[in-house]
């Protein structure tokens, strides 16, 4: 599966709300994706913005941004982030990196996981936010510069 980040990119221009609304929903969709809880990405970010009243599409697709090409690493520089913050002895194979791989290595590795994600997520949604608030907002200018 490929993500096409122009489409999506012309996607999120095209949402009609403010800059800050449509860069925090995906901001928070980007922080979704990065978690550890693979399956649910989609279902958490619905939910999220209904409770958040954030742009669901938005939110959406940032919870689409980690894709199977982007995986593996994420999750694994949420595990060596996560085993540094906690001082952890466990070890994570990044080969084979599959479902049942990935659930079987062990309560440990997923709660260095979990942790590592916390703060990988954080850093991602943070610089996603302004960077697409830029864009948004330079958009908007040069569109009501138009008019």
């Amino acid at each position: 599966m490929h993500t096409n980040y122009k489409k999506v990119l012309k996607n999120l221009l095209s949402l009609d709300d403010s800059p800050h609304k449509i860069a925090l929903s995906f901001a928070v969709g980007v922080y979704i994706s990065i978690s550890p809880f693979l399956g649910f990405h989609t279902i958490l970010a619905i939910v999220l913005s209904f409770i958040f009243k954030l742009n669901k599409v938005a939110t959406i697709t940032g919870s689409w941004m980690n894709n199977p090409w982007t995986l593996a690493p994420v999750y694994y520089a949420d595990f060596k982030l996560g085993s540094f913050i906690l001082n952890s002895n466990e070890t994570f194979n990044i080969r084979p990196f599959t479902l049942e791989h990935y659930l079987n290595s062990g309560k440990g590795v997923f709660f260095d996981i979990f942790v590592g994600s916390i703060f990988v997520g954080l850093a991602v949604s943070t610089l996603s936010y302004l960077a697409l608030k830029f864009v948004l907002e330079k958009r908007k200018k040069r569109v009501s510069y138009k008019r």
